[in-house]
């Protein structure tokens, strides 16, 4: 099977090429197999290589929380090294990046991987409340928030127009 796999996606690589696409790594071929919608603009991600987050286009559909704490929990679910894209763009809409991991402790970080499609990180912020916040798939963040865990009383899941409260 995996030779099956290699061969299937060199083959599609070279069709690719042909065309006139880039494929940096071959796994991104069978990701984008995989991709129900592509968001990118003809003038950044395209051109330059960046992706970037419109804070005015953040649309916030919960009670008692406003962009900006939107933001800095997106941002504090997303990784400070080794960034993908995404990481980057939501780190780079804070005035400083060091903000996404100041005054907390963090207490366990979730990576993004293709099977979970979210990341999450749980933390201990200065008043002693521990907190989880997670970004990703919106059909799949909710199974990693409140996992059973005591400290945590509850969690809050925005994306994709819909959220949810336990």
């Amino acid at each position: 099977m995996p030779t099956v796999l290699s061969v299937t996606l060199a083959i599609g690589s070279h069709r690719l090429s042909q065309q006139g696409a880039i494929t940096k790594r071959m796994t991104a071929i069978e990701e984008m197999a995989g991709m129900d919608v592509l968001c990118s603009d003809k003038t950044g991600t395209l051109t330059l290589n960046r992706l970037t987050v419109d804070r005015n286009l953040v649309e916030v559909f919960a009670k008692d929380m406003d962009k900006d704490t939107v933001v800095l929990l997106a941002a504090r679910a997303s990784r400070l090294e080794n960034q993908d894209a995404i990481d980057a763009a939501i780190i780079n809409m804070l005035a400083d990046p060091k903000e996404a991991r100041a005054n907390i402790t963090e207490v366990h970080f979730l990576p993004f991987n293709p099977v979970d499609k979210r990341t999450a990180i749980t933390y201990i912020d200065s008043n002693g409340n521990w907190i989880r916040a997670s970004k990703g798939a919106p059909e799949q963040v909710p199974t990693c928030l409140n996992a059973n865990h005591p400290k945590i009383s509850n969690s809050l899941v925005l994306g994709n127009k819909k959220h949810w409260c336990n």
